[in-house]
């Protein structure tokens, strides 16, 4: 098989084209609520003569891309994309370009390095901290306290950073003792964990694959739990494309025609996007046709449910809250977001969707770089929300970092967009 080569951006280019577009959004200003990326930006274009990009330091340029999450959120507002526009502004994928020329060129520090291997690394962090779950969790437990401080002064994790539990069993371990497929079943669905429910929302997947059950459909787990995205991000394209390669033999097995549920969006997202634009040649045609198989969750479920019956939309059974409000993700397809709502409101007096809810946080937002942005960021989607009333509500949003700092910034109740859409089933049964 013959292995392709990607060169490293050359940075003068790469940084030109960064200011390029950076110019463009230093005149819409329209994402200047979203992450610390923009009001670092035009903060730093107030320093220069015309407000000019291109004068921009490569410090600053750093600084700036240092601030990007990798959500998606900018792209989805952003007017400069499209057929319609003259232009094709794509800030995080030319972030990730320059990350590659920082680490090519030795401008990262050592603690950034380190704490780049420690985010982008999950199939070694991922078991170790599984096993050692009890003490990682009290070690991690505290923002602020000595130990997260030494924490960070060792690997360039953020001491203030909220972060999630590590569960006790990881996911594919609890799929392998409770589900064995006979020799007369052949798997309707193949599962591809991701990293969030393998090591921390295990809880999430065993919903899905219960639900899965309960309408008698065989589902096999993918030999594999990351899709790679914090590689890419942090420049470490090498092994970034080595997954690719193993990502495409490990998934093009089994049925050909059988969905490939990935249980995180961001993940699913990013195998959309960059799964095919990286792989070697040879396998261009296997990825494009993986990628024609993943699924999210929701999607599964829906097409299961459409295949079953058909009618009005569900009543949820199992929560029946006065208030509802829907924060649609970046990464929610238009089909999701059309069935999250119709779970929504079935059956409920007052229902909110809010359709432009902000960004989603991941490991990126876990360097210590972002400690102090994070916590603005959170309090800017939390002004999004309508007014609190007097009863309660629930929220429903994706992201379980996300999810669990909006929940401590509001006090709301957090349920996953899945949730939900599971404990809408009440019509079906």
């Amino acid at each position: 098989m013959t292995t392709q080569s990607f060169p490293i951006p050359e940075e003068s280019s790469t940084r030109t084209a960064l200011a390029a577009e950076m110019s463009v959004c230093g005149t819409c200003r329209l994402c200047v609520d979203l992450c610390d990326v923009f009001p670092s930006l035009f903060d730093a274009l107030s320093t220069v003569d015309s407000e000019d990009p291109h004068l921009l330091t490569p410090h600053q340029q750093n600084l700036i891309s240092d601030n990007c999450f990798h959500c998606g959120a900018c792209l989805q507002r952003c007017p400069h994309r499209g057929p319609s526009s003259d232009h094709e502004i794509n800030l995080p994928l030319s972030f990730i370009e320059l990350m590659q020329v920082r680490r090519a060129n030795g401008y990262l520090t050592a603690r950034q390095r380190i704490a780049h291997l420690i985010l982008s690394s999950p199939d070694v962090t991922g078991p170790i901290a599984s096993r050692l779950s009890p003490a990682i969790n009290w070690l991690t437990r505290r923002p602020g306290s000595i130990r997260r401080r030494i924490i960070t002064a060792l690997t360039g994790v953020s001491s203030t950073a909220q972060l999630p539990s590590i569960s006790r069993e990881r996911f594919s371990r609890w799929f392998r003792r409770q589900h064995t497929l006979s020799p007369r079943d052949t798997p309707r669905v193949l599962v591809f964990p991701t990293c969030e429910v393998e090591y921390f929302a295990t809880d999430l997947g065993k919903t899905v694959v219960e639900e899965l059950n309960v309408q008698r459909v065989p589902c096999a787990l993918a030999n594999t739990t990351c899709c790679g995205a914090e590689e890419l991000r942090s420049g470490r394209i090498p092994a970034f494309r080595k997954r690719v390669r193993r990502l495409t033999n490990i998934l093009s097995g089994g049925p050909s025609d059988a969905p490939i549920m990935v249980m995180t969006p961001s993940c699913l997202t990013h195998l959309r996007t960059n799964l095919v634009g990286h792989c070697d040649p040879e396998q261009q045609h296997t990825a494009a046709a993986i990628v024609d198989r993943l699924r999210s969750p929701i999607e599964v479920l829906t097409e299961l449910r459409n295949t079953a019956s058909a009618g009005a939309a569900p009543e949820i059974s199992s929560i029946q809250p006065p208030s509802v409000v829907v924060l649609n993700s970046p990464n929610m397809t238009e089909a999701e977001s059309i069935a999250i709502q119709r779970a929504a409101t079935g059956g409920i007096a007052e229902a909110n969707i809010i359709e432009d809810a902000g960004m989603t946080m991941g490991a990126w937002a876990l360097r210590q770089e972002n400690g102090v942005n994070v916590p603005r960021i959170v309090k800017r989607m939390a002004q999004r929300l309508p007014a609190q009333l007097d009863h309660p509500r629930i929220l429903v949003r994706s992201g379980l970092m996300t999810s669990q700092l909006l929940s401590d910034e509001t006090g709301d109740d957090i349920v996953d967009p899945v949730v939900m859409f599971i404990r809408s089933k009440s019509q079906y049964e």
